[in-house]
């Protein structure tokens, strides 16, 4: 049996720095990740994993309280952001 080289190239492109999103922008960025989770708390009800989807209505919530700070409650107004017990 031979023996077998593993050579690794160093990566040459490189990630530019991120800029900080406007706030306007990391609102909506995370709507869309609250939308998400929801969906996903949606997907664990119809699956019948209550521990899931506990675990999911906590994330929602920071998720929730996060984008609340950002936009001073802007971002959820005429949103039903409860979960049903």
């Amino acid at each position: 049996m031979g023996v077998f080289e593993i050579v690794v190239e160093p990566n040459v492109r490189r990630r530019r720095g991120r800029q900080a999103l406007s706030e306007k922008k990391r609102a909506a960025a995370l709507f869309r990740v609250w939308h998400g989770v929801r969906e996903l708390i949606d997907e664990a009800e119809r699956l019948g994993e209550n521990e899931l989807v506990h675990f999911l209505a906590v994330a929602q919530m920071l998720v929730e309280e996060k984008a609340t700070t950002v936009t001073a409650g802007a971002a959820f107004e005429g949103t039903e952001a409860g979960l049903p017990n």
